[in-house]
């Protein structure tokens, strides 16, 4: 897709995934909240597990023209060593939903599935955000 190199960093950042920055995928939901996902990995293997979960998930997304939330864009942040950073954004939709779910990230299942990837414990950091009135 894309690729950009930071400057006095030897890190590689390309665009993998739009998520609902597809034209026409987010169509009429407004974003009331937004969770930003950063998961460092240590190997180009990891990179590539995460980026195939995470493509997969956002095929299901896609078909949900209605669904509470999505995916934003992602990127991998590669170094030179091997590994890097996978960093993306959820787009949350709906107010209940994501005070209902955005811990989801710290679920036996989701930690199952860092595990799986090949992230190491503390390797997963969310921030979120919520829409201010």
């Amino acid at each position: 897709m894309s690729s950009t190199i930071l400057p006095g960093n030897p890190v590689i950042r390309e665009l993998v995934l739009l998520g609902d920055s597809a034209p026409g995928r987010r169509g009429g939901r407004t974003v009331v909240a937004q969770s930003h996902c950063e998961i460092d990995l240590a190997s180009d293997e990891g990179l590539e597990r995460c980026v195939q979960a995470l493509r997969a998930s956002d095929e299901r997304l896609a078909e949900q023209s209605d669904g509470p939330y999505d995916w934003q864009r992602t990127w991998v942040e590669r170094n030179g060593q091997g590994g890097g950073k996978v960093v993306f954004d959820v787009a949350w939709y709906d107010e209940e939903f994501f005070r209902q779910k955005k811990d989801t990230f710290l679920a036996p299942g989701h930690l199952a599935m860092y595990a799986n990837i090949g992230a190491e414990d503390g390797a997963v950091q969310v921030t979120h955000w919520h829409k201010v009135d």
